[in-house]
C-alpha cells in the first residue's frame, strides 16, 4: 500500500482556495470570479462508517433508474452532503427541487430498513438518466441564476464532484496553428479488450489529410492536420462510460472489457508528467440484454464499510472484489480520493486504510 501524502496539509487556509480555483493559470481556463460552494467542505471519504442500505423495489422497467440512484446514493462525497441535510435547510426554491430529492432518497436509502418505492415507468437508457439527473443537480445549485461566468458556475458542490475538461488539442501541420475540437467523455471498445487500451486510444494522436482535412481558421484553408484528446483537468469523481450502444440501431456491443481496481490517470492527462493521479473503484452499473431499449440493470458499489453489494432492484447481496472486476461494465464510477474503513475478507476486525496517494482538486 502506498503511503498517504496530502497536497494541501491545512484544507482550511486561503491557499487551498487558491490552489484549487486561482492557481492554475496556465491551463487556459479563466479563475471564477466567485465560488459558490467551498472546496475544503467536500470529503472525499465516508463521514459516518454506514453499512449497506435498503434495496429499491422496480416498480416496472424502473432498475435503471433503481442502478442509477444506488451508484450515486454510495458516491462519497456526495452522500456526505445530502447526510448533513444541509441543502434542505437553506433551500429556497418553491417548487421541485432535484437536489432535495435526492437528498431525502440517500437518507432514506441509507437509514431505513425498508424498500424504497418509485412511481412506475418504463426502460430507459442508465447513462442518458444520470446525465439528466447531474444536469438537473446543477441546475438546482445555481438557483436559478444565469448571470454568472461559466468558471464561478463550475464552483458548485456537483461540479467539482463530477466536473472536468477534456481537451482536444489540434495542430495545423502547415503553420502549427493550435486548432480546437470539441470533447467526448464515452471511450469506444469496439477494438480494445480494456479500460486502459480505450485510454490509450483516446489519446492517442489522430492525422487528419485529404477529405478529412481540417479548415484551420488563421490559415483560411483546408489543412492536413493532427488532433488529440486529453483530460484537462480531472472530476474528483470521474464516471467511464464505455460505448456499448449504437446510436443508430439501439445494438448492444457484447463483450469483455478490462478494468482494473485502481487507474493511475497520470499518463492520459494533459499534464502527463508529476505524481500519480490514482483512482480507485467504487461502483459498477451493468446492463444485460441485447439492445438498450431492452433488458436490465444492476449495479456493485461499494458501501462505507469497505464491502463490496450487489445490487439488484430490490435485492441487496454481499459480494467480493473478484466478481465486481469480472461484470460486462457500462459504467464505471471510480473516485480521486477515498478513505474507506476497509473489512478483511478473511476475519471480523476492520481496519482504516488509505487507498489513494493523493487527494487532487482538479474538478
Amino acid at each position: 500500500m502506498l503511503p498517504f501524502k496530502h497536497p494541501f496539509p491545512n484544507r482550511n487556509s486561503k491557499y487551498f482556495l487558491k490552489c484549487n480555483f486561482l492557481a492554475v493559470v496556465n491551463d487556459g481556463i479563466a479563475p471564477p470570479q466567485r465560488i459558490l460552494f467551498p472546496p475544503e467542505k467536500i470529503r472525499m471519504d465516508w463521514q459516518q462508517p454506514l453499512s449497506v442500505g435498503v434495496g429499491l423495489q422496480n416498480m416496472g422497467n424502473t432498475c435503471y433508474l433503481n442502478a442509477t440512484l444506488q451508484c450515486l446514493t454510495y458516491t462519497p462525497p456526495l452522500a456526505n452532503y445530502m447526510l448533513s441535510l444541509e441543502h434542505s435547510k437553506s433551500c429556497q426554491e418553491k417548487g421541485f427541487c432535484m437536489m432535495c430529492t435526492l437528498e431525502a432518497h440517500i437518507n432514506q436509502a441509507l437509514h431505513l430498513s425498508k424498500k424504497a418505492h418509485f412511481r412506475y415507468g418504463r426502460q430507459e437508457d442508465a447513462h442518458e438518466f444520470l446525465s439528466f439527473t447531474v444536469e438537473a443537480l446543477q441546475k438546482a445549485c445555481l438557483n436559478g441564476s444565469t448571470t454568472l461566468d461559466t468558471s464561478s458556475q463550475a464552483t458548485t458542490l456537483i461540479n467539482q464532484i463530477f466536473g472536468g475538461y477534456l481537451r482536444s488539442q489540434g495542430t495545423c501541420q502547415k503553420s502549427s496553428c493550435p486548432l480546437n475540437w470539441s470533447g467526448s467523455t464515452f471511450l469506444f471498445i469496439q477494438t480494445v479488450t480494456s479500460v486502459t487500451e480505450a485510454l490509450e486510444q483516446l489519446v492517442k494522436p489522430e492525422q487528419l489529410d485529404g477529405e478529412n482535412s481540417y479548415k484551420c481558421s488563421k490559415c483560411e484553408n483546408m489543412v492536413p492536420a493532427s488532433k488529440r484528446y486529453t483530460i484537462h483537468r480531472s472530476s474528483k469523481v470521474l464516471i467511464i462510460t464505455l460505448k456499448r450502444f449504437s446510436a443508430f440501431t439501439g445494438g448492444k456491443i457484447n463483450k469483455d472489457v478490462k478494468y482494473p481496481e485502481y487507474l493511475d490517470l497520470r499518463a492520459y492527462m494533459s499534464q502527463s508528467m508529476g505524481e500519480p493521479l490514482i483512482y480507485s473503484l467504487y461502483a459498477v452499473l451493468v446492463h444485460s440484454g441485447s439492445t438498450c431499449n431492452e433488458g436490465h440493470y444492476i449495479c456493485f458499489i461499494k458501501a462505507g464499510n469497505g464491502f463490496w453489494y450487489r445490487m439488484n432492484d430490490a435485492i441487496v447481496e454481499r459480494s467480493d472484489t473478484e466478481t465486481v472486476l469480472n461484470q460486462q461494465a457500462y459504467l464505471l464510477f471510480i473516485s480521486d480520493g477515498v478513505r474507506v474503513s476497509c473489512c478483511s475478507e478473511k476475519d471480523s476486525h476492520c481496519r482504516e486504510t488509505i487507498v489513494c496517494v493523493l487527494v487532487c482538486s482538479l474538478g
